[in-house]
């Protein structure tokens, strides 16, 4: 055999093994429990810093800090559960630790602007099909919905749980997302195509797995505004720098008609006077909660679901007028009624919160973040969960 063939065979057969190589070390890394010392997913650890932690690490994380005996407390939904606002030393999922014990064991993996029926909650599906204990806490607003899991920023997290043979039939899902995917404009429908493709790729080869792996312990290679000049800095060695909250005098300083106008989009045209009472929901918003509900959460979860409406801050509502503040009352009200009575624990938040509780419209201090552990540990308490 010439040199030029001896070459080729040993660059082919070098392509293969790296290729092997990398694949099975894509597997190993899809079953690390990183990362170590895990609280929330931060901003330096989350796709605001073009960090998207591959759905296996996020049951990774749940499964290595199980043990038997324990019941999975597993926290999904937006910044607010995240903790945005606490830094991590007094962030709510701790206290709520603290306040369940040691028989339940508390993973917070909400993300900022995520849906209720995303990422987290294909995980708490998941591992409540294995035979787990689990109990899935997430929150909302009245009248939104629970969203869907494919889309947006974390849709990515569906097709690679389904792809992965993660996630129990589903019929109702499975047509909500289709209808979806057929009204969205082509190139969205290209988007979703790739995913789709990314997302069989993972269950077959790891390599978002390998790469996120390489990203968290060893260096990143993508950049980042955000991170600037150490964007290639392992996501292991970014601190959790969530500040505290600014003195309560700095803290509602925002444009006050733009922040009530956002207060009162969460109720305003979804409930109108009613025949019989004050008010009621309209009814093609009601029909769409349904449909979104029944396609949202497998029938099996819904006994270990705690939804939460959050109020927006005291500072705000006090500047509502009487009859903006009844029909507000209403809606989250009556929201939490809808919920339960589709077999949904649901509790409003907020209402007896104090301004000191915010350091936004929306996102909870320190002392706020105490008051909601309080209350959801109370109400997780009630909750039934089978043990494996």
């Amino acid at each position: 055999m010439n040199t030029a063939r001896l070459s080729s065979w040993l660059l082919l057969g070098g392509i293969v093994t790296g290729f092997f190589g990398a694949t099975w070390e894509g597997h190993r890394a899809s079953a690390y429990s990183k990362p170590a010392g895990f609280k929330r997913f931060h901003q330096r650890l989350s796709p605001d810093t073009s960090f998207y932690p591959p759905y296996a690490m996020l049951e990774a994380l749940a499964l290595a800090r199980w043990h038997p005996g324990q019941t999975l407390v597993i926290l999904g939904g937006n910044s607010i559960m995240n903790g945005v606002g606490q830094p991590a030393d007094v962030v709510w999922s701790g206290h709520l630790q603290e306040l369940l014990g040691d028989s339940y064991v508390v993973v917070n993996l909400a993300f900022r602007s995520a849906f209720p029926a995303q990422g987290a909650a294909l995980v708490a599906e998941s591992l409540l099909r294995r035979g787990l204990p689990v109990i899935y806490v997430a929150n909302t607003y009245p009248l939104s919905g629970s969203g869907q899991a494919a889309g947006g920023p974390y849709g990515y997290l569906y097709w690679q749980a389904r792809y992965q043979d993660k996630l129990a039939d589903f019929p109702a899902r499975d047509g909500h997302i289709n209808q979806w995917l057929a009204a969205l404009p082509a190139s969205e429908r290209e988007h979703q195509a790739e995913e789709r493709l990314g997302a069989h790729l993972e269950a077959w080869l790891r390599p978002q797995s390998l790469w996120h792996h390489v990203g968290y312990r060893h260096f990143f290679t993508v950049w980042n505004f955000i991170l600037a000049r150490d964007f290639w800095v392992p996501r292991a060695r970014c601190p959790d720098n969530e500040p505290p909250a600014a003195p309560l005098e700095h803290r509602f300083t925002g444009s006050l008609p733009a922040e009530l106008a956002v207060v009162r989009s969460y109720t305003e045209g979804f409930v109108e006077p009613g025949a019989t009472g004050p008010w009621r929901l309209v009814e093609p918003i009601r029909q769409q909660l349904v449909g979104d509900l029944e396609a949202a959460f497998l029938p099996e979860l819904r006994p270990h679901l705690l939804i939460l409406l959050d109020e927006s801050a005291a500072y705000y509502l006090a500047r509502l007028t009487p009859l903006e503040r009844e029909r507000n009352h209403f809606a989250y009200h009556a929201t939490a009624q809808f919920w339960r009575e589709h077999g949904i624990a649901c509790e409003v938040t907020g209402e007896d919160f104090a301004p000191i509780d915010y350091i936004d419209r929306m996102h909870l201090s320190s002392d706020g973040g105490r008051k909601l552990a309080q209350l959801v540990a109370r109400r997780i308490t009630q909750l039934n969960s089978p043990l494996p």
